[in-house]
């Protein structure tokens, strides 16, 4: 597993929140009315920090790598050289921050990187300097280092690094707090906390806000009160400067202009009149919860307007907040919704159509969002549609990518989900690519290319209504009306009316290219109440959450049929077995019937591997009509690795049929390697060994120890290696499929040198032993006189060749063969640099 560093921003999580927690089901895992693609992946894990096109259009990408190195990359391709390889501190949130061309790069050539310098110990305390460098493109590399802001405060952590230049032509620099609270409040004599302005040069603008020339104030200060302003951006058009500032409490996104004070560190999206609030904040690791008044919900003209209990603020949301509106008492209030404004801190509205109407109870809950926001990107190209042009989009650290939609008047209309890949990636920062598309950057390195979806795609469903006993299930099919270009989940979700109608099969659905338009199932169950009611519950099956904008979803409608009605009650919907096996489930009639009722089981779709062995037709009688008759399933075992999965169709003459899901899981089977290894080698020659292993599914090879050259080929199993000197290392290989234990085979080779030809008339040359008249070529033994050429042992006086022993300090010529030294392994400091403060109590 790949360790999960805390890089550049990575400004902490909350502590516990006062808040009372229930946690919502995550968004699904995907993409939200677009599609994406993989860009680049070379399998190195490059610790990328950020990426950003060169603006001549030579369509090179430049990879910002933490360890000090800009990777370029050409056409889908990484270049061999890099653009500039520079010496850093990289431990923690130190590394290359972030990369920007000069205004007129096609001219000058200009790129500038913020870099951590390495550390300095000075009289025993380490010094951490950050610094502005810039350097020119020369045939691909970056020549001619020019140091143009020096002296910038770093740390392990919060060191800021967002850079951007201005539509004034001057250079914009944010710098952290360094983990400490330096700068934070009314510093003026500090970088830190700080947004900074300069000239290319690095010389600083007199026109600078709290320029004082010789007086306290340092002079290079545009905006301050930010705790680690990682990334910051110009809009296009308007010039205004956005900071993606992660927080402690709060992730920030600020519109600053010059002069502002964002507050850090006494306030942070709390911020009173005369500070800078932000457009849009969310809490990192954790989601809100807040509960209305019992007539906390009045609808009128359109506009929902919601008022929550307690004493803490709702405003804390911000406009553009989307919420999931749950458990109100009239369930027209229920859905989901975006914020359009606060009448009061303790109450907000919604854009919600239906007649005017008032109500009360149940409250909101928010999306967790991540855990740290980073890089940000304007869209602005004609490959997306109307709605996208002009979006603000912004990307967190835990994998998330967020479209924020601006309103005319520069506020957040709505932020909502645009990716989520959420445990399988680390987002570092996002860039409109010179084809119009959105790129991704993941911390390994990864980079996605994010477009819109194309026309004609959408979910198709076998049924859009549904009447589901008590009790009992219904099951739909869902497929797609095209493939998409990459695996596409579907989900259905319920809105907040009846919970006792559920999803309970097929919530999420995975489609790729090759199973697009074979459906999948999905079920719907209904649980057994006391009422006589019938319940009705509506639910949404969309691409990745895509419905009702960006992709056309489905709308189903279930009701249940209450036990007065005559009909089939099954004791399973599902039944999952092993591949080999039987099982059974029951059946009888919700009550007894006046004549004889015949009741067929048969499979009507699925793996013919599946059988109904006993029940396939049964009888009740009106003097047993509610007793259970078992049916009996059996499933074939087959030579594949895969599950089967058919549907049985319960059926009677003027009954409502219902279905059983059957499962027949492939038996797994723990790996075995069955090959025997080659135990010996020779000095300059390969060695091989063909590792062959069994077991379901198919186990993969890896080589878990072994000589420095030796390989595993995945694929064939072969070892392979050529040994350059006389040893006997260890070898170990594994077979692993997920069945545990995994096989494990350890030996040991050992390795010779070639034999070597005698050659002599004797042995070895001689005329008796070793080209010698007598022995090892000298008259007695090894050309001495007395033994090995000397004259008591081993040519020395006393033994090998010295006059002690072995030649001097030990045995066999002197210090044996030395000393093997251990390499060093460097590792990360995880720092978060964690700077608690109690956060707000809130309901």
């Amino acid at each position: 597993m790949r360790p999960v560093p805390l890089l550049i921003v990575f400004a902490c999580l909350a502590a516990v929140a006062a808040q009372a927690q229930i946690r919502l089901p995550p968004p699904p895992f995907g993409t939200y009315g677009v599609e994406t693609s993989q860009f680049f992946y070379n399998g190195e894990d490059l610790q990328a920090s950020g990426l950003v096109w060169a603006p001549d259009g030579s369509n090179r990408l430049f990879l910002v790598l933490k360890g000090g190195k800009v990777r370029v990359i050409q056409n889908g391709e990484l270049l061999p050289t890099p653009f500039i390889d520079e010496e850093v501190a990289a431990d923690g949130e130190q590394g290359l921050q972030s990369l920007a061309f000069d205004p007129d790069f096609a001219t000058n050539h200009y790129v500038y990187v913020f870099a951590s310098q390495p550390n300095i110990d000075v009289g025993g305390v380490t010094r951490f300097v950050a610094q502005i460098l810039r350097f020119t493109e020369v045939g691909g590399v970056g020549v001619d280092r020019t140091v143009i802001v020096d002296n910038i405060p770093s740390s392990w952590n919060h060191n800021g690094g967002g850079m951007d230049f201005g539509p004034d032509g001057l250079l914009y620099f944010g710098v952290g707090d360094r983990g400490t609270l330096e700068g934070g409040n009314d510093d003026l004599t500090l970088l830190s906390s700080k947004i900074h302005r300069v000239h290319k040069d690095g010389t600083i603008p007199t026109d600078n806000p709290f320029y004082d020339g010789e007086g306290p104030n340092n002079d290079l200060i545009w905006a301050r009160g930010f705790r680690n302003p990682f990334r910051i951006r110009f809009e296009p058009g308007t010039g205004k400067l956005y900071a993606n500032v992660a927080g402690n409490i709060a992730e920030q996104i600020f519109r600053v202009g010059p002069g502002d004070h964002a507050g850090w560190w006494t306030y942070e999206n709390n911020q009173p009149a005369g500070y800078l609030p932000p457009l849009v904040t969310y809490t990192p690791g954790m989601w809100e919860n807040y509960q209305f008044t019992a007539t906390g919900a009045v609808r009128k003209d359109g506009v929902a307007t919601f008022t929550v209990e307690g004493d803490q603020p709702v405003s804390s949301l911000r406009k553009g907040k989307k919420v999931h509106l749950r458990e109100v008492l009239d369930p027209s209030f229920n859905g989901e919704a975006f914020i359009t404004g606060f009448p009061t801190p303790w109450s907000f509205t919604v854009a919600q159509p239906g007649p005017d109407a008032v109500s009360g109870g149940g409250g909101l809950k928010t999306d967790p969002m991540g855990d740290a926001v980073v890089g940000g990107a304007f869209l602005t190209s004609p490959l997306f549609p109307a709605e996208f042009q002009g979006n603000y989009i912004f990307a967190d650290y835990k994998g998330n990518v967020f479209r924020t939609v601006l309103a005319a008047d520069g506020t957040v209309d709505k932020v909502d989900f645009m990716v989520n890949f959420s445990g399988r990636e680390l987002f570092t920062d996002v860039a409109m690519g010179p084809d119009g598309a959105l790129y991704v950057l993941s911390l390994w390195g990864t980079v996605y290319r994010v477009t819109p979806l194309p026309p004609g795609q959408g979910v198709i469903v076998s049924t859009h209504d549904l009447s589901i006993p008590e009790g009992g299930s219904k099951t739909l099919m869902v497929s797609l009306a095209m493939p998409p270009p990459s695996p596409t989940y579907v989900s259905i979700e319920r809105r907040e009316e009846d919970s006792d109608i559920r999803v309970t099969v097929g919530q999420y659905l995975l489609f790729d290219a090759a199973n697009w338009s074979v459906p999948q199932f999905v079920t719907l169950t209904a649980e057994q109440d006391s009422d006589a009611d019938i319940d009705h519950s509506t639910f949404f099956i969309t691409m990745d959450q895509g419905f009702p904008e960006g992709v056309p979803g489905a709308e189903i409608h279930a009701r249940t049929e209450e036990d007065e009605v005559q009909s089939l009650q099954l004791s399973a919907s599902t039944l999952e077995l092993e591949e080999g096996t039987e099982g059974t489930f029951t059946m009888a009639l919700a009550y007894a019937p006046t004549a004889p009722v015949t009741v067929t089981v048969t499979r009507t779709s699925g793996s013919e591997d599946v059988s109904v062995t006993a029940g396939a037709t049964l009888t009740f009688a009106p003097e047993d009509g509610t007793a259970s008759k078992t049916v009996t399933v059996a499933t074939s075992q087959d030579a594949d690795g895969d599950d089967d999965v058919a549907v049985l169709t319960v059926s009677a003459p003027g009954l409502d049929a219902k279905t059983v899901t059957v499962t027949a899981k492939d038996v797994a089977a723990v790996p075995v390697i069955t090959s025997t290894p080659a135990m010996e080698a020779t000095v300059g020659e390969p060695y091989a060994y063909t590792v062959t292993a069994t077991g379901r599914p198919a186990p993969a090879l890896t080589l878990d120890q072994g000589p420095q050259g030796m390989t595993l080929a995945p694929a064939s199993g072969l070892l392979s290696w050529t040994p350059q000197a006389e040893a006997t290392v260890t070898v170990s290989v594994r077979a692993s499929n997920g069945v545990t234990p995994a096989a494990v085979q350890t030996f040991q080779v050992v390795v010779r040198l070639p034999a070597a030809a005698d050659a002599g008339a004797g042995l070895d040359g001689g005329e008796v032993l070793d080209a010698g008249s007598d022995v090892d070529a000298g008259a007695e033994a090894d050309a001495g006189p007395l033994v090995d050429a000397g004259t008591g042992s081993d040519a020395g006086s006393t033994k090998d060749g010295g006059s002690v022993t072995d030649g001097g300090k030990g045995y066999s010529g002197g210090c044996s063969a030395g000393a093997t030294a251990l390499p060093a392994v460097l590792g990360w400091w995880l720092l978060a640099g964690l700077v608690w403060k109690p956060r707000r109590a809130r309901r």
